[in-house]
């Protein structure tokens, strides 16, 4: 059966173990432990990956609330709108605003949030709840060279998992370079001539962060060259 959400009343909650572990888990205050969420966190509480898709999935499931859906009605077209809601770039409306004063999920969060969706509508389909739904989640795509390389016996790699939700994952340019893009969003949020200096010294120099931090010590020394050669 369906549980009623109450939108605002779910909350991750941490709890403690007698053995002294910690798991996180999805709490109702109105009808206590939510069932399916605290099932699919399970899986995950070895790992201690359970935390993060905790507050992944509590959020999600106050936008069901939000939406009038549940996990029993919600159709791949809603979790696509849910993805534009937290910031993917999805062309179609995404309905009534959403996390109002709190910042879109950057690239890696929703890659996180699309991860968290499909295996938690996979596993309720495991409990014949949204079959439907989790057909068109669990698709599969042919493995890259990198899938192979990464894979220990990449040879045999026929096929690989595929997520319709998650956004196409960034490129740097250099893997010790920001990605394209990083330094103009750094240059709106600082807010001192410190902070955008040292952003664009960063970014023109193409420094490593312990090069920048040298700095000083280099300045220090070409002061005390130049008060001896004065000499």
């Amino acid at each position: 059966m369906a549980q009623r959400l109450a939108l605002g009343q779910l909350r991750v909650q941490k709890v403690r173990h007698r053995d002294g572990r910690c798991s996180y888990t999805i709490f109702d205050s109105a009808n206590g432990l939510h069932r399916t969420a605290d099932w699919y966190l399970s899986k995950y509480a070895s790992t201690g990956s359970d935390r993060t898709y905790a507050y992944l999935l509590v959020d999600h499931l106050r936008w069901l609330e939000h939406e009038g859906l549940t996990p029993e009605t919600v159709a791949f077209r809603d979790l696509q709108r849910y993805m534009g809601a937290v910031g993917a770039k999805i062309h179609m409306p995404h309905g009534a605003p959403w996390r109002v004063g709190k910042r879109p999920y950057q690239n890696d969060a929703l890659r996180g949030a699309a991860a968290c969706l499909k295996g938690f509508y996979l596993r309720q389909a495991e409990l014949g709840i949204n079959t439907a739904l989790a057909e068109a989640l669990n698709l599969k795509r042919m493995p890259t060279q990198q899938d192979k390389n990464r894979a220990l016996l990449g040879h045999l790699k026929q096929s690989m998992d595929a997520n319709p939700l998650a956004p196409k994952e960034l490129k740097r340019r250099h893997k010790k370079m920001l990605p394209d893009g990083t330094r103009e969003v750094l240059l709106e949020e600082v807010n001192s001539a410190r902070d955008r200096m040292t952003v664009e010294w960063l970014s023109d120099g193409g420094l490593r962060i312990g090069e920048f931090c040298g700095l000083h010590l280099w300045q220090g020394r070409a002061a005390v060259c130049a008060a001896w050669w004065s000499l």
